[in-house]
């Protein structure tokens, strides 16, 4: 169940709506962007799957940055992870608001995501059972969506039903065109400056792999989850996108509504289209229920470590952190706030999965970094590859160009994008200010340093002792 949730919570409305952006502004080129997305995970997740087999951590993975990096670098990777689920929840109360306009067009957007947030605040301050049997029930019923739009479209395409007879690929590559700007139509570039916007689709992966590490074989169950995790979701999402890119022309794609909906609805099928729209719906509430517990427990998480305040990991008699959900809730509705300083829905949908995009991304490269500072310092002590467990592929390169090079790539040419720009005066902040008020705190004295050790937990000193008789570099 735990990983039908995991891969349930990946499919939110970054998927159903930003996918309609991705298809106006790349064409066909957005299966490679979401290829080149698929490659990003992987190497993430094969470093990810390395270090937790090696060197176990439990409950998240900032530990690492503390230890293999640096005790400030991991307060800002540590509250990226918190404020990405802030930034995240949000965009799924707006995604939320922008489905139901489509079924009640009288009342504005903003209206439904507010009342939206509402729903999710209400939920989240009052005791709920059966959280594992609703999200993977979700799960499932956001799955069967993909098939039946799968099954659907492959018939159109086929002219078996629909209004448009045979159609194959001459909407995505029509006829006497030039090959290169059917598949580029706003040039090679874009691919980069989108990069990021991909990112979100998969965010939430790490989950998998810190539940395969608390079984009871970690060492098979953690690089076999890894890897079924990466393969579901592209199988999962590449095939719809396929489908979708060969029955809607992409001038035609945007984010007014589901863009799957929209494309079957424009061969006569509104019946299917309405209850396709209603699913992404609950997806959004779904995605952004889970990642509003996400949140809370990150931020407990950074309390009990050191890098937050204490009072957000105290318990009341319930045995909820609850500073912590009432101040991850006065962030979401701080978040959401920003519609008024924004062009309308459109352009705060795609701010706020910037900045999830970037602060999520953030996470995965001090993964990644991580991992390839841990291989450099069990070599310094004269281990061998032969000694590692579960070993990421192709390291060291393929983590450095992949994992952090291409990430780092993608977060800075935001700044050349119009439409997503403006996430940046959030997102940089939100990673620097909690390190430079860490890094102050340290220098007065006034802050203690962080706990990334739990109890029971062995160092990386204990766990590959010198061979060589030398301290660690």
């Amino acid at each position: 169940m735990a990983n039908l949730i995991a891969i349930g919570g990946i499919i939110g409305s970054a998927y159903f709506i930003g996918s309609g952006y991705l298809v106006s502004q790349l064409g066909p080129s957005v299966i490679l962007i979401y290829a080149l997305g698929g490659l990003i995970i992987w190497t993430v997740m094969q470093s990810f799957a390395e270090l937790l087999v090696n060197v176990p951590r439990q409950g998240n993975f900032i530990s690492y940055s503390a230890e293999f990096l640096s005790p400030t670098w991991a307060v800002g990777t540590g509250w990226s992870y918190w404020f990405n689920w802030c930034a995240y929840i949000p965009s799924e109360a707006v995604a939320g608001g922008i489905i139901m306009h489509v079924f009640a067009p009288s009342v504005p957007v903003v209206i439904w995501a507010i009342a939206f947030l509402i729903m999710i605040t209400l939920l989240n301050l009052i005791h709920v059972g059966g959280f594992g049997w609703v999200e993977s029930s979700l799960a499932l019923v956001k799955i069967a969506h993909n098939v039946a739009f799968c099954v659907v479209a492959a018939l159109i395409v086929l002219g078996l039903i629909g209004t448009a007879g045979f159609i194959g690929t001459s909407i995505a590559f029509p006829p006497n065109s030039d090959l290169y700007s059917d598949i580029f139509p706003a040039g090679a570039f874009v691919l980069i400056t989108n990069l990021a916007i991909i990112l979100v689709n998969f965010q939430g992966s790490e989950i998998v792999g810190l539940a395969a590490a608390e079984t009871q074989n970690p060492e098979e169950t953690v690089p076999r989850a890894c890897r079924q995790v990466v393969h579901r979701i592209l199988r999962v999402d590449i095939i719809p996108i396929l489908l979708l890119i060969l029955i809607i022309p992409f001038a035609e794609a945007g984010i007014s509504d589901s863009v799957f909906s929209s494309a079957l609805a424009q061969y006569g099928f509104a019946e299917i289209a309405a209850v396709l729209s209603f699913i992404v719906l609950t997806a959004a509430f779904s995605c952004a229920n889970s990642g509003f517990y996400g949140a809370v427990r990150a931020l407990y998480g950074l309390s009990l470590e050191g890098m937050a305040p204490k009072v957000f990991s105290r318990l009341n008699r319930q045995c909820v952190p609850m500073m912590a959900t009432l101040f991850t809730l006065v962030a979401c509705w701080m978040v959401l706030s920003l519609w008024w300083f924004t062009n309308g829905e459109e352009e705060l949908y795609l701010w706020l999965l910037s900045v999830s995009a970037f602060t999520g991304a953030i996470c995965w490269i001090s993964i990644c970094w991580a991992q390839v500072v841990f291989r450099k310092r069990i070599y310094e002590r004269g281990y061998t590859d032969a000694e590692i467990l579960a070993p990421a592929p192709f390291s060291p390169w393929m983590p450095v160009i992949i994992g952090i090079i291409l990430e780092m790539i993608a977060l800075a040419v935001l700044a050349f994008n119009p439409d997503l720009s403006g996430s940046l005066y959030l997102s940089v902040p939100v990673v620097l200010i909690p390190m430079v008020i860490y890094w102050v705190g340290r220098t007065t004295g006034r802050v203690k340093g962080i706990r990334f050790l739990s109890k029971g937990e062995r160092s990386f000193d204990e766990l590959f002792p010198d061979k060589r008789g030398q301290g660690r570099s």
